[in-house]
């Protein structure tokens, strides 16, 4: 609560498309396993929408996969960085404040 003003949650990548489009965000915490859009579809569909203007928001691949390939797989996609599942607070936290330095 004292780093952070404000956290939405999206339930899947479709509503988190949607919130995107509402709300202008610092970063975001992409899951990759959700239901209706997997993270690596609505982050290449928030890159195609960002591609329009000169906005570009981080984005943190939160995943439980830590499998060869899949922090490659989430940069190409167009994510910034890349977490992966179980994590330390002060790890994320590390990678918050360097993406918004």
């Amino acid at each position: 609560n004292k780093l952070v003003a404000q956290i939405d949650v999206a339930a899947n990548g479709e509503e988190a498309l949607t919130m995107f489009d509402r709300e202008q965000y610092d970063l975001i915490l992409m899951d990759i396993m959700m239901p209706v859009m997997d993270g690596i579809k609505a982050t290449k569909r928030l890159r195609e929408i960002e591609s329009a203007g000169e906005q570009h928001t981080p984005i943190i691949a939160v995943t439980a996969n830590a499998l060869a390939g899949d922090r490659e797989n989430c940069l190409a996609a167009g994510m910034d960085d890349y977490i992966a599942k179980p994590f330390a607070a002060d790890v994320l936290i590390k990678k918050m404040n360097k993406l918004l330095s």
